[in-house]
């Protein structure tokens, strides 16, 4: 079943958005445990599984910073119907939303799971103004962001799994309460597409957001072959080139010639060759690592952004100069939320902001095509993902040419870069993580060297760049 679908299909939600408390609240002892012993003399009804998702959204916090709130979802399992409480009214114990602006704590879970027994509310449209009685349920099974798709079609491993903090964090609170059946299940993908991606997020993004993602997918979920541990292999390499200020070694924009051996097969290899070179500077508020395929494009580049030659002066050259490969470093509030996931999920490294206390660099590759408008239509710039291969050459350049600045073997002699390795290439070996099931890795020999700028492209042909 497609996913327009299984979105006409899933159940309508009425939702009532209003942010609770903040999940570093502090909770009344004494009133939690009247509540708790109220709660144990209701009856028995159901079983609930209970989801603590990270929105792919950006609310205000009470900084004054952008934040990614987190939603509280409960559901009734054996009739289908989503549980929240009641709105507070008056003295009344309710009250406080499903949805918090930090992640909530195990304490304030517990307290609003204690308000949905106590004062519940049904979202579903279908039900809309149908009044469900106050029950404590059966069984809770918990789930949060890292751990909802964790042993998906392997229930004989669900019990025994605690790693997601609620469960643990819970337990205790809600056998006070009676309900002594916790433990942890995963999340159906059916229910976070066609509840929350297709109605929840959508409905909390403002028409005039001014933060929020580039409009590209994942790479994980858009680039064939794209694992967690070459996600963590390219991630660190990029955390790497932003550590190294690579600008002070090498002339933005200068092209470094990068040539490698892929094996495809065992019967099948072949030489691919790039262009690598640094894009501006921390200084200057922008920076990153762009890749062309041929010599010639890395050259307009470079003469239009650096030597501001006649070139620059061509809107053609100027708008063909950007065609190619780049990994643009940026702030989280640009970076798509599905690489911002996948990265917290998974632990991959990042390069800190030294003006910015908590703040990351956060790396984004693209690949980048400029079209000319023709018969007065306006011009195009398409952004999309790179491929494995491509990004492949991401992570090998970017740790070829780390390690030559780090050993002080590239460096910027005066205004453009000068070889000291008498004009021959260096071979830098590098670990590649591309195509690997788990932690395999091979090792290729990375030559990088330095091309003449004044010498033409003309034997460039020869070899090839996927």
């Amino acid at each position: 079943m497609d996913s327009r679908r299984r979105a006409e299909k899933a159940p309508r939600l009425c939702f009532w958005i209003k942010f609770g408390p903040s999940s570093r609240s502090q909770y009344p002892t004494k009133a939690s445990d009247a509540m708790a012993e109220a709660i144990k003399k209701l009856p028995v009804k159901g079983a609930w599984q209970v989801y603590v998702h990270k929105l792919r959204a950006y609310v205000m916090g009470d900084d004054g910073s952008p934040v990614r709130p987190h939603l509280m979802l409960v559901i009734s399992t054996k009739d289908g119907q989503f549980l929240a409480c009641e709105p507070a009214s008056g003295d009344d114990e309710a009250g406080g939303g499903n949805v918090v602006k930090d992640r909530p704590t195990p304490e304030a879970l517990l307290d609003f799971l204690k308000k949905v027994m106590t004062h519940p509310r049904v979202m579903n449209t279908t039900a809309a103004g149908e009044k469900r009685k106050a029950a404590r349920p059966e069984s809770i099974r918990f789930a949060d962001t890292h751990t909802a798709s964790l042993h998906l079609g392997e229930k004989d491993k669900w019990a025994g799994e605690t790693a997601c903090p609620y469960v643990e964090g819970c337990r205790a609170g809600l056998a006070e309460c009676g309900v002594d059946d916790v433990g942890f299940a995963p999340v159906p993908p059916d229910l976070i597409e066609s509840i929350i991606r297709t109605q929840i997020e959508p409905s909390m993004a403002p028409d005039n957001q001014e933060w929020g993602t580039q409009h590209l997918p994942g790479l994980s979920q858009s680039v064939d072959g794209f694992t967690d541990a070459f996600g963590g292999s390219l991630f660190a390499a990029a955390a790497e080139f932003a550590r190294v200020s690579p600008w002070t070694a090498l002339t933005k924009r200068r092209p470094v010639q990068i040539s490698y051996r892929l094996v495809l097969r065992e019967d099948v290899a072949m030489r691919l060759t790039a262009y690598v070179s640094v894009v501006g500077s921390k200084e200057e508020g922008s920076f990153g690592f762009a890749v062309h395929k041929t010599l010639d494009e890395a050259k307009r580049a470079y003469e239009v952004e650096v030597r501001g030659d006649a070139a620059g002066d061509d809107v053609e050259s100027s708008g063909e100069s950007v065609n190619g490969q780049s990994c643009m470093f940026a702030s989280v509030y640009e970076t798509p939320f599905e690489d911002v996931d996948d990265a917290e999920r998974a632990g991959w490294d990042l390069a800190p902001m030294e003006d910015e206390l908590g703040e990351y660099y956060w790396p984004i590759f693209c690949k980048m095509t400029f079209e000319k408008g023709e018969d007065g239509t306006e011009d195009a710039l398409s952004l999309t993902r790179p491929a494995i291969v491509e990004l492949q050459c991401f992570e090998l350049a970017l740790k070829a040419v780390v390690a030559l600045i780090k050993s002080g073997e590239l460096r910027r002699a005066d205004d453009e870069n000068q070889s000291a390795n008498d004009g021959k290439p260096w071979t830098v070996q590098c670990e590649t993580f591309a195509g690997s099931a788990g932690s395999e890795t091979a090792t290729i020999d990375v030559e990088v060297s330095l091309p003449s700028l004044d010498d033409s492209a003309a034997n460039e042909g020869q070899d090839a760049y996927l």
